[in-house]
């Protein structure tokens, strides 16, 4: 079972499948052996099996039984433990995705493609993002996962300060001998030491009456660790576009912000040291440090919608058989939908032309949503947006 995510919704619905199916169902909060969760798989799954044989007989075979064979091996495992009380499954011949996520409706889809319009309102749209922890114990990067945070295997980023500070524990012993290490032939900070002599540790003689303020070169040694980890975490990113954000205690922090010159560094991150955070609240705090850039990408798009229906010059809509037929043309770049709408109806992908109809044969608000996705467009719930009666609005690419 997966949590939703939009990495989790954009898989869902760019799904192309000559038979998908989609249940929506309330299940018993919890794991436990709930009567209530079997009776509504039994329900959902008979009600499929219903859907599937009005329209079987005009849809490839071999689809149809990979479907109806993954439909009747679902069991209460798969979808025990939803936490909201709805789970949400979409099968499709060669996918099966379980969704742990809330919605309105408990209904039950058989078509080309997945019912996917409940998801929008309750879809969290923060942005796919890594996460980096460094402390003086640990450098991990981490990557959004939707359930949770994946570590990351990243070449050349040393596992803590003592992979830094070992090139400089002969620096330390050659004091005592009353030497210093003289930077060369080569490490972090211009090599591994030489080797140690007869007489102790080779390097260049000095005379300081006080000895050497070693906190001065633990502090160097604190911002090679820095610049290290942050080299190579911004090579292991490169080419993702994806949003960064730091988490360390606030001495380590302000060095990897000087150090980075990542263009996807998030604004804020988490200055507290990692030791105090368990997984989950890691992956909470991080996602909370790209909301507001998530919340004023939504205003921002709804701007242009606004000020375009303002203005009538045709860069947008909230008509939606105009926004259905764009959508499919690629021309929508900012969908807004109100999830808990339907509207039936027919399209016809040779022509990109859409009808609305009681009777039709699939949801046009779905087939907007997922044009807009297959095309790189962004969607998102228009909650509150434009008129009372306004179930759809986007904003175009271009005009027409």
């Amino acid at each position: 079972m997966k949590t939703l995510t939009p990495h989790v919704f954009e898989e869902i619905a760019t799904c192309e499948a000559p038979l998908c199916v989609s249940l929506y169902m309330e299940m018993s909060a919890g794991g436990g052996e709930h009567d209530h969760i079997r009776i509504a798989m039994k329900n959902a799954k008979s009600a499929a099996d219903d859907a599937i044989a009005r329209i079987e007989t005009d849809m490839d075979p071999k689809a149809v039984a990979a479907v109806k064979k993954r439909l009747a091996t679902l069991d209460y495992d798969d979808v025990a433990g939803g936490r909201d009380r709805r789970v949400a499954v979409f099968i499709a011949p060669e996918m099966t995705q379980v969704v742990d996520a809330r919605f309105d409706e408990t209904s039950v889809h058989v078509g080309s493609c997945f019912r996917v319009a409940p998801l929008v309102a309750y879809l969290e749209k923060t942005p796919a993002h890594a996460v980096l922890v460094v402390s003086n114990d640990q450098a991990c990067l981490y990557l959004d996962a939707g359930a949770g945070l994946e570590e990351q295997k990243v070449q050349d980023m040393p596992a803590s300060l003592s992979e830094i500070s070992q090139y400089t524990d002969q620096q330390e012993k050659g004091n005592i001998h009353g030497r210093e290490d003289s930077g060369i032939p080569a490490s972090y900070r211009g090599g591994i030491a030489s080797p140690s002599g007869p007489a102790g540790p080779a390097g260049v003689p000095h005379h300081s009456m006080g000895g050497h303020d070693w906190r001065e070169d633990h502090e160097e040694d604190l911002r090679n660790y820095a610049n290290f980890v942050v080299n190579a975490v911004q090579s292991h990113l490169s080419g993702t576009n994806m949003s960064l954000v730091i988490v360390a205690d606030e001495r380590l922090y302000g060095m990897l912000r000087a150090s980075s010159g990542y263009p996807f560094l998030a604004d804020e991150g988490i200055m507290q040291h990692p030791n105090t955070l368990d997984d989950r609240e890691l992956a909470r705090l991080a996602a909370a440090c790209l909301d507001d850039k998530v919340q004023k990408t939504r205003d921002q798009a709804w701007d242009k919608v606004a000020m375009s229906l303002g203005r009538g010059d045709g860069e947008a809509s909230d008509d939606p058989m105009a926004i259905v037929e764009a959508a499919a043309a690629g021309r929508v770049g900012h969908l807004f939908v109100q999830s808990h709408a339907a509207l039936r109806g027919d399209f016809d992908p040779q022509s990109h032309s859409a009808t609305a109809d009681a009777g039709g044969a699939e949801d046009l608000i779905d087939r907007a949503i997922i044009d807009t996705l297959r095309n790189g467009g962004e969607v998102f719930a228009l909650q509150d947006r434009g008129e009372p009666e306004t179930i759809l609005a986007a904003a175009f690419r271009y005009a027409v």
